[in-house]
């Protein structure tokens, strides 16, 4: 039967380092979220970085891993625990499964067991050969009582020379580390599994410090260059850049530094330049057997970008530079390690700018800490069912106030609005879905799951409320007098629902389907049917409907004390069911108790068909001039005085009000 918590190694087969974490000396398991379930011990395949729960950007309890797009994360620690950073460690394994980087990226020294190992300093790069692993594992004690242990598996690999691949980092350092045993280079000590590990760390440190740079930092072509001189004892090294259009090279850093411009003269070989972007591949000096020793050994290798030749290394040593003719395989080997940190540089800025730019589009949709975790965690996007509140807004006096403004202020009008309206959801952790015409619609509970959803739904409609009075001030010298003021109509719905993308290959969008977004709508438009029709009586009292309907769902959702009143049952175009529903108050004001208690009393006269005595309660209402133009108060009336004087009116359905509008 299958352990849920084994990791098995297969002790012949590739080679890897595996990690365990200790509490208090207990071994503790870790749940991988790409096998779905608990393990011992966590298989380095990629990034990874350990650190402290980070609650605000959502991250699961300890010992979870997080699958981002580059990397991963595991919490080792709570929240509470603070002398752990929230990102403590990076943990970096080759792509053979060779050697292991461990960088300190939190705030304290880590010390190591057994204590030969010394500790990692703040901000220091540790490197571990895996085969040392195997034999002694170590402990990296990142709090008082929590370790983290890191253990090599498999049989080492064997190193051949492949066919150049110029992103493939780790196999370079390899072949280079081993070019520097076959020729006596290396300081270290011969394995017979390959180089050691001081033979990987001189090579490691110049790439470190080219790696650490961002390729859009002014130094990151200086840094490369310096490195190349440093690696392969070249007397100057210099970054060419190729202008696509212009078909020309420009110097664009040099070690030791010079003035940049354009190549010019015999400073760079024309030839050796039109070679490498002619073939892709590097070029040096030639070496001839028994012939006169050239004045200058020149390497010279191209930066693939996106399958374009982008730039150049060039790197030389003058005569009195010049060491034995058999190490010439090395020094090429040096710029290509190098160069191979360049194209890995500029392919990662080419992802962080597209990257940016997919966290734009998806900050205008999503609240800041969603948006991080949608743009490095895509499953979040899945389609899924999950328990959501939803929010349908819309301009109450859109299509007179449009007609008067014309189209062109119209949608400057409408820029506005929505843009503060925007502004509420996403400030209360809102997912804006779409807006079509004068509508707005938002969801809460997803793609991030939000417990609280209902109050927070709520507390955005009551904040787009809130900012009526603000625009109608701002729009007061464009829109007329008559039109003013214009409102808002809210309806909120809570429910299970379907979420994910939903389209075609065409176009499509992400977002909930199902009953639960409808009843939203649907709800939203019977606002305005709990208003008289003509908003006037005849002693030219205005009545105003409810701006915010929340059904019974939503109600039971919020734990906030927040104005609420029950106005009804209904039923609504094309739902089935009746639904129960509630007014919000976002200006609830000193009578608004009153008016809550005498409506709900009035109602359930009413329901009970007691039409006389909800007629008595409902002109108590009216009486109390904050509560004479309330609509719902208005409607409830005339619906009781027409049963009351035509009780055949009533049918099986009674007390339920049966819409007829969208």
């Amino acid at each position: 039967m299958h352990n849920p918590h084994s990791s098995p190694h297969d002790p012949q087969g590739s080679p890897g380092v595996s990690l365990s974490i200790f509490v208090d000396g207990q071994q503790q398991p870790i749940f991988d979220d790409r096998l779905g379930r608990e393990v011992l011990e966590l298989n380095l395949q990629q990034r990874i970085i350990l650190g402290r729960q980070d609650v605000a950007k959502g991250d699961p309890s300890p010992f979870r891993t997080i699958t981002f797009t580059d990397h991963r994360k595991l919490i080792i620690t709570s929240f509470q625990q603070r002398e752990v950073s929230r990102r403590s460690l990076d943990i970096s394994p080759d792509a053979a499964g060779n050697y292991l980087r461990v960088g300190n990226i939190g705030n304290h020294e880590v010390p190591m067991s057994p204590s030969s190992e010394g500790r990692i300093a703040h901000q220091q790069v540790r490197t571990f050969v895996t085969s040392e692993l195997i034999q002694s594992p170590i402990r990296l004690l990142v709090g008082d009582n929590l370790a983290i242990q890191l253990s090599g598996f498999g049989a080492p690999a064997e190193h051949h020379f492949p066919e150049h691949s110029p992103t493939n980092i780790s196999q370079s350092v390899a072949d280079v580390a081993l070019m520097m045993r076959q020729n006596r280079m290396a300081d270290g000590y011969a394995t017979p599994s390959g180089p050691s590990s001081a033979d990987v760390e001189r090579i490691l440190g110049a790439v470190s410090a080219v790696l650490e740079k961002a390729a859009s930092s002014p130094d990151f072509f200086s840094s490369a260059a310096e490195n190349v001189c440093k690696l392969g004892n070249f007397d100057s090294c210099s970054y060419l850049g190729l202008d696509q259009l212009a078909n020309q090279w420009q110097c664009e850093a040099s070690w030791p530094s010079t003035d940049s411009g354009e190549m010019d003269g015999p400073s760079f070989d024309g030839e050796a330049l039109e070679y490498i972007w002619s073939n892709r591949e590097t070029w040096s000096t030639p070496i001839i057997d028994g012939g006169e020793r050239p004045h200058q050994r020149v390497v010279v290798t191209p930066v693939v970008s996106h399958e374009s030749v982008v730039g150049a290394l060039y790197a030389s040593k003058r005569s009195g530079q010049l060491g034995d003719d058999t190490m010439a395989d090395c020094e090429v080997k040096f710029v290509e390690v190098i160069r191979d940190c360049l194209t890995v540089g500029l392919e990662r800025l080419k992802k962080e700018q597209e990257a940016a730019k997919q966290q734009v589009c998806l900050a205008q949709f999503f609240p800041p800490g969603i948006a991080d975790r949608i743009l490095y965690d895509e499953t979040l996007l899945e389609t899924r069912e999950e328990n959501i509140t939803v929010l349908f807004c819309d301009i109450r006096g859109f299509s007179t106030i449009s007609s008067s403004l014309g189209s062109v202020r119209t949608l400057q009008w409408l820029r506005e609005v929505l843009g503060e309206l925007s502004e509420s959801v996403i400030r209360h952790d809102g997912v804006l879905l779409e807006y079509v015409g004068d509508e707005l619609v938002a969801m809460w509970g997803a793609p991030d799951h939000q417990p609280d959803h209902p109050n927070l739904a709520c507390q955005a409609a009551i904040d787009m409320i809130g900012k009526l009075d603000q625009l109608n001030q701002l729009w007061s010298d464009r829109i007329p007098d008559e039109l003013l003021p214009f409102g808002l109509t809210i309806g909120i719905n809570t429910g299970d629902c379907v979420v994910g993308k939903k389209g075609t290959d065409f176009k499509y969008m992400w977002g909930p389907l199902g009953p639960t977004v409808n009843i939203a709508s649907r709800i939203q438009g019977a606002t305005k049917q709990f208003c008289p029709k003509q908003e006037r009586d005849d002693a030219g009292t205005l009545f105003y409907p409810p701006e915010i309907l929340i059904t019974e769902s939503t109600r039971l959702g919020v734990t906030t004390n927040m104005p609420t009143r029950f106005l009804g049952t209904i039923k609504v175009v094309n739902i089935p069911e009746t639904v129960r529903v509630h007014e919000l108050s976002a200006r609830a004001s000193g009578s608004w108790n009153q008016l809550r208690q005498n409506y709900e009393t009035a109602y359930r006269q009413f329901e009970e068909r007691n039409f006389l005595e909800a007629l008595n309660t409902l002109d108590g209402i009216s009486k109390v001039e904050e509560c004479q133009a309330d609509g719902p108060t208005k409607c409830l009336r005339d619906r009781a005085l027409m049963l009351l004087q035509n009780p055949k009116l009533i049918d099986k359905e009674h007390p339920v009000w049966m819409l007829d509008q969208k």
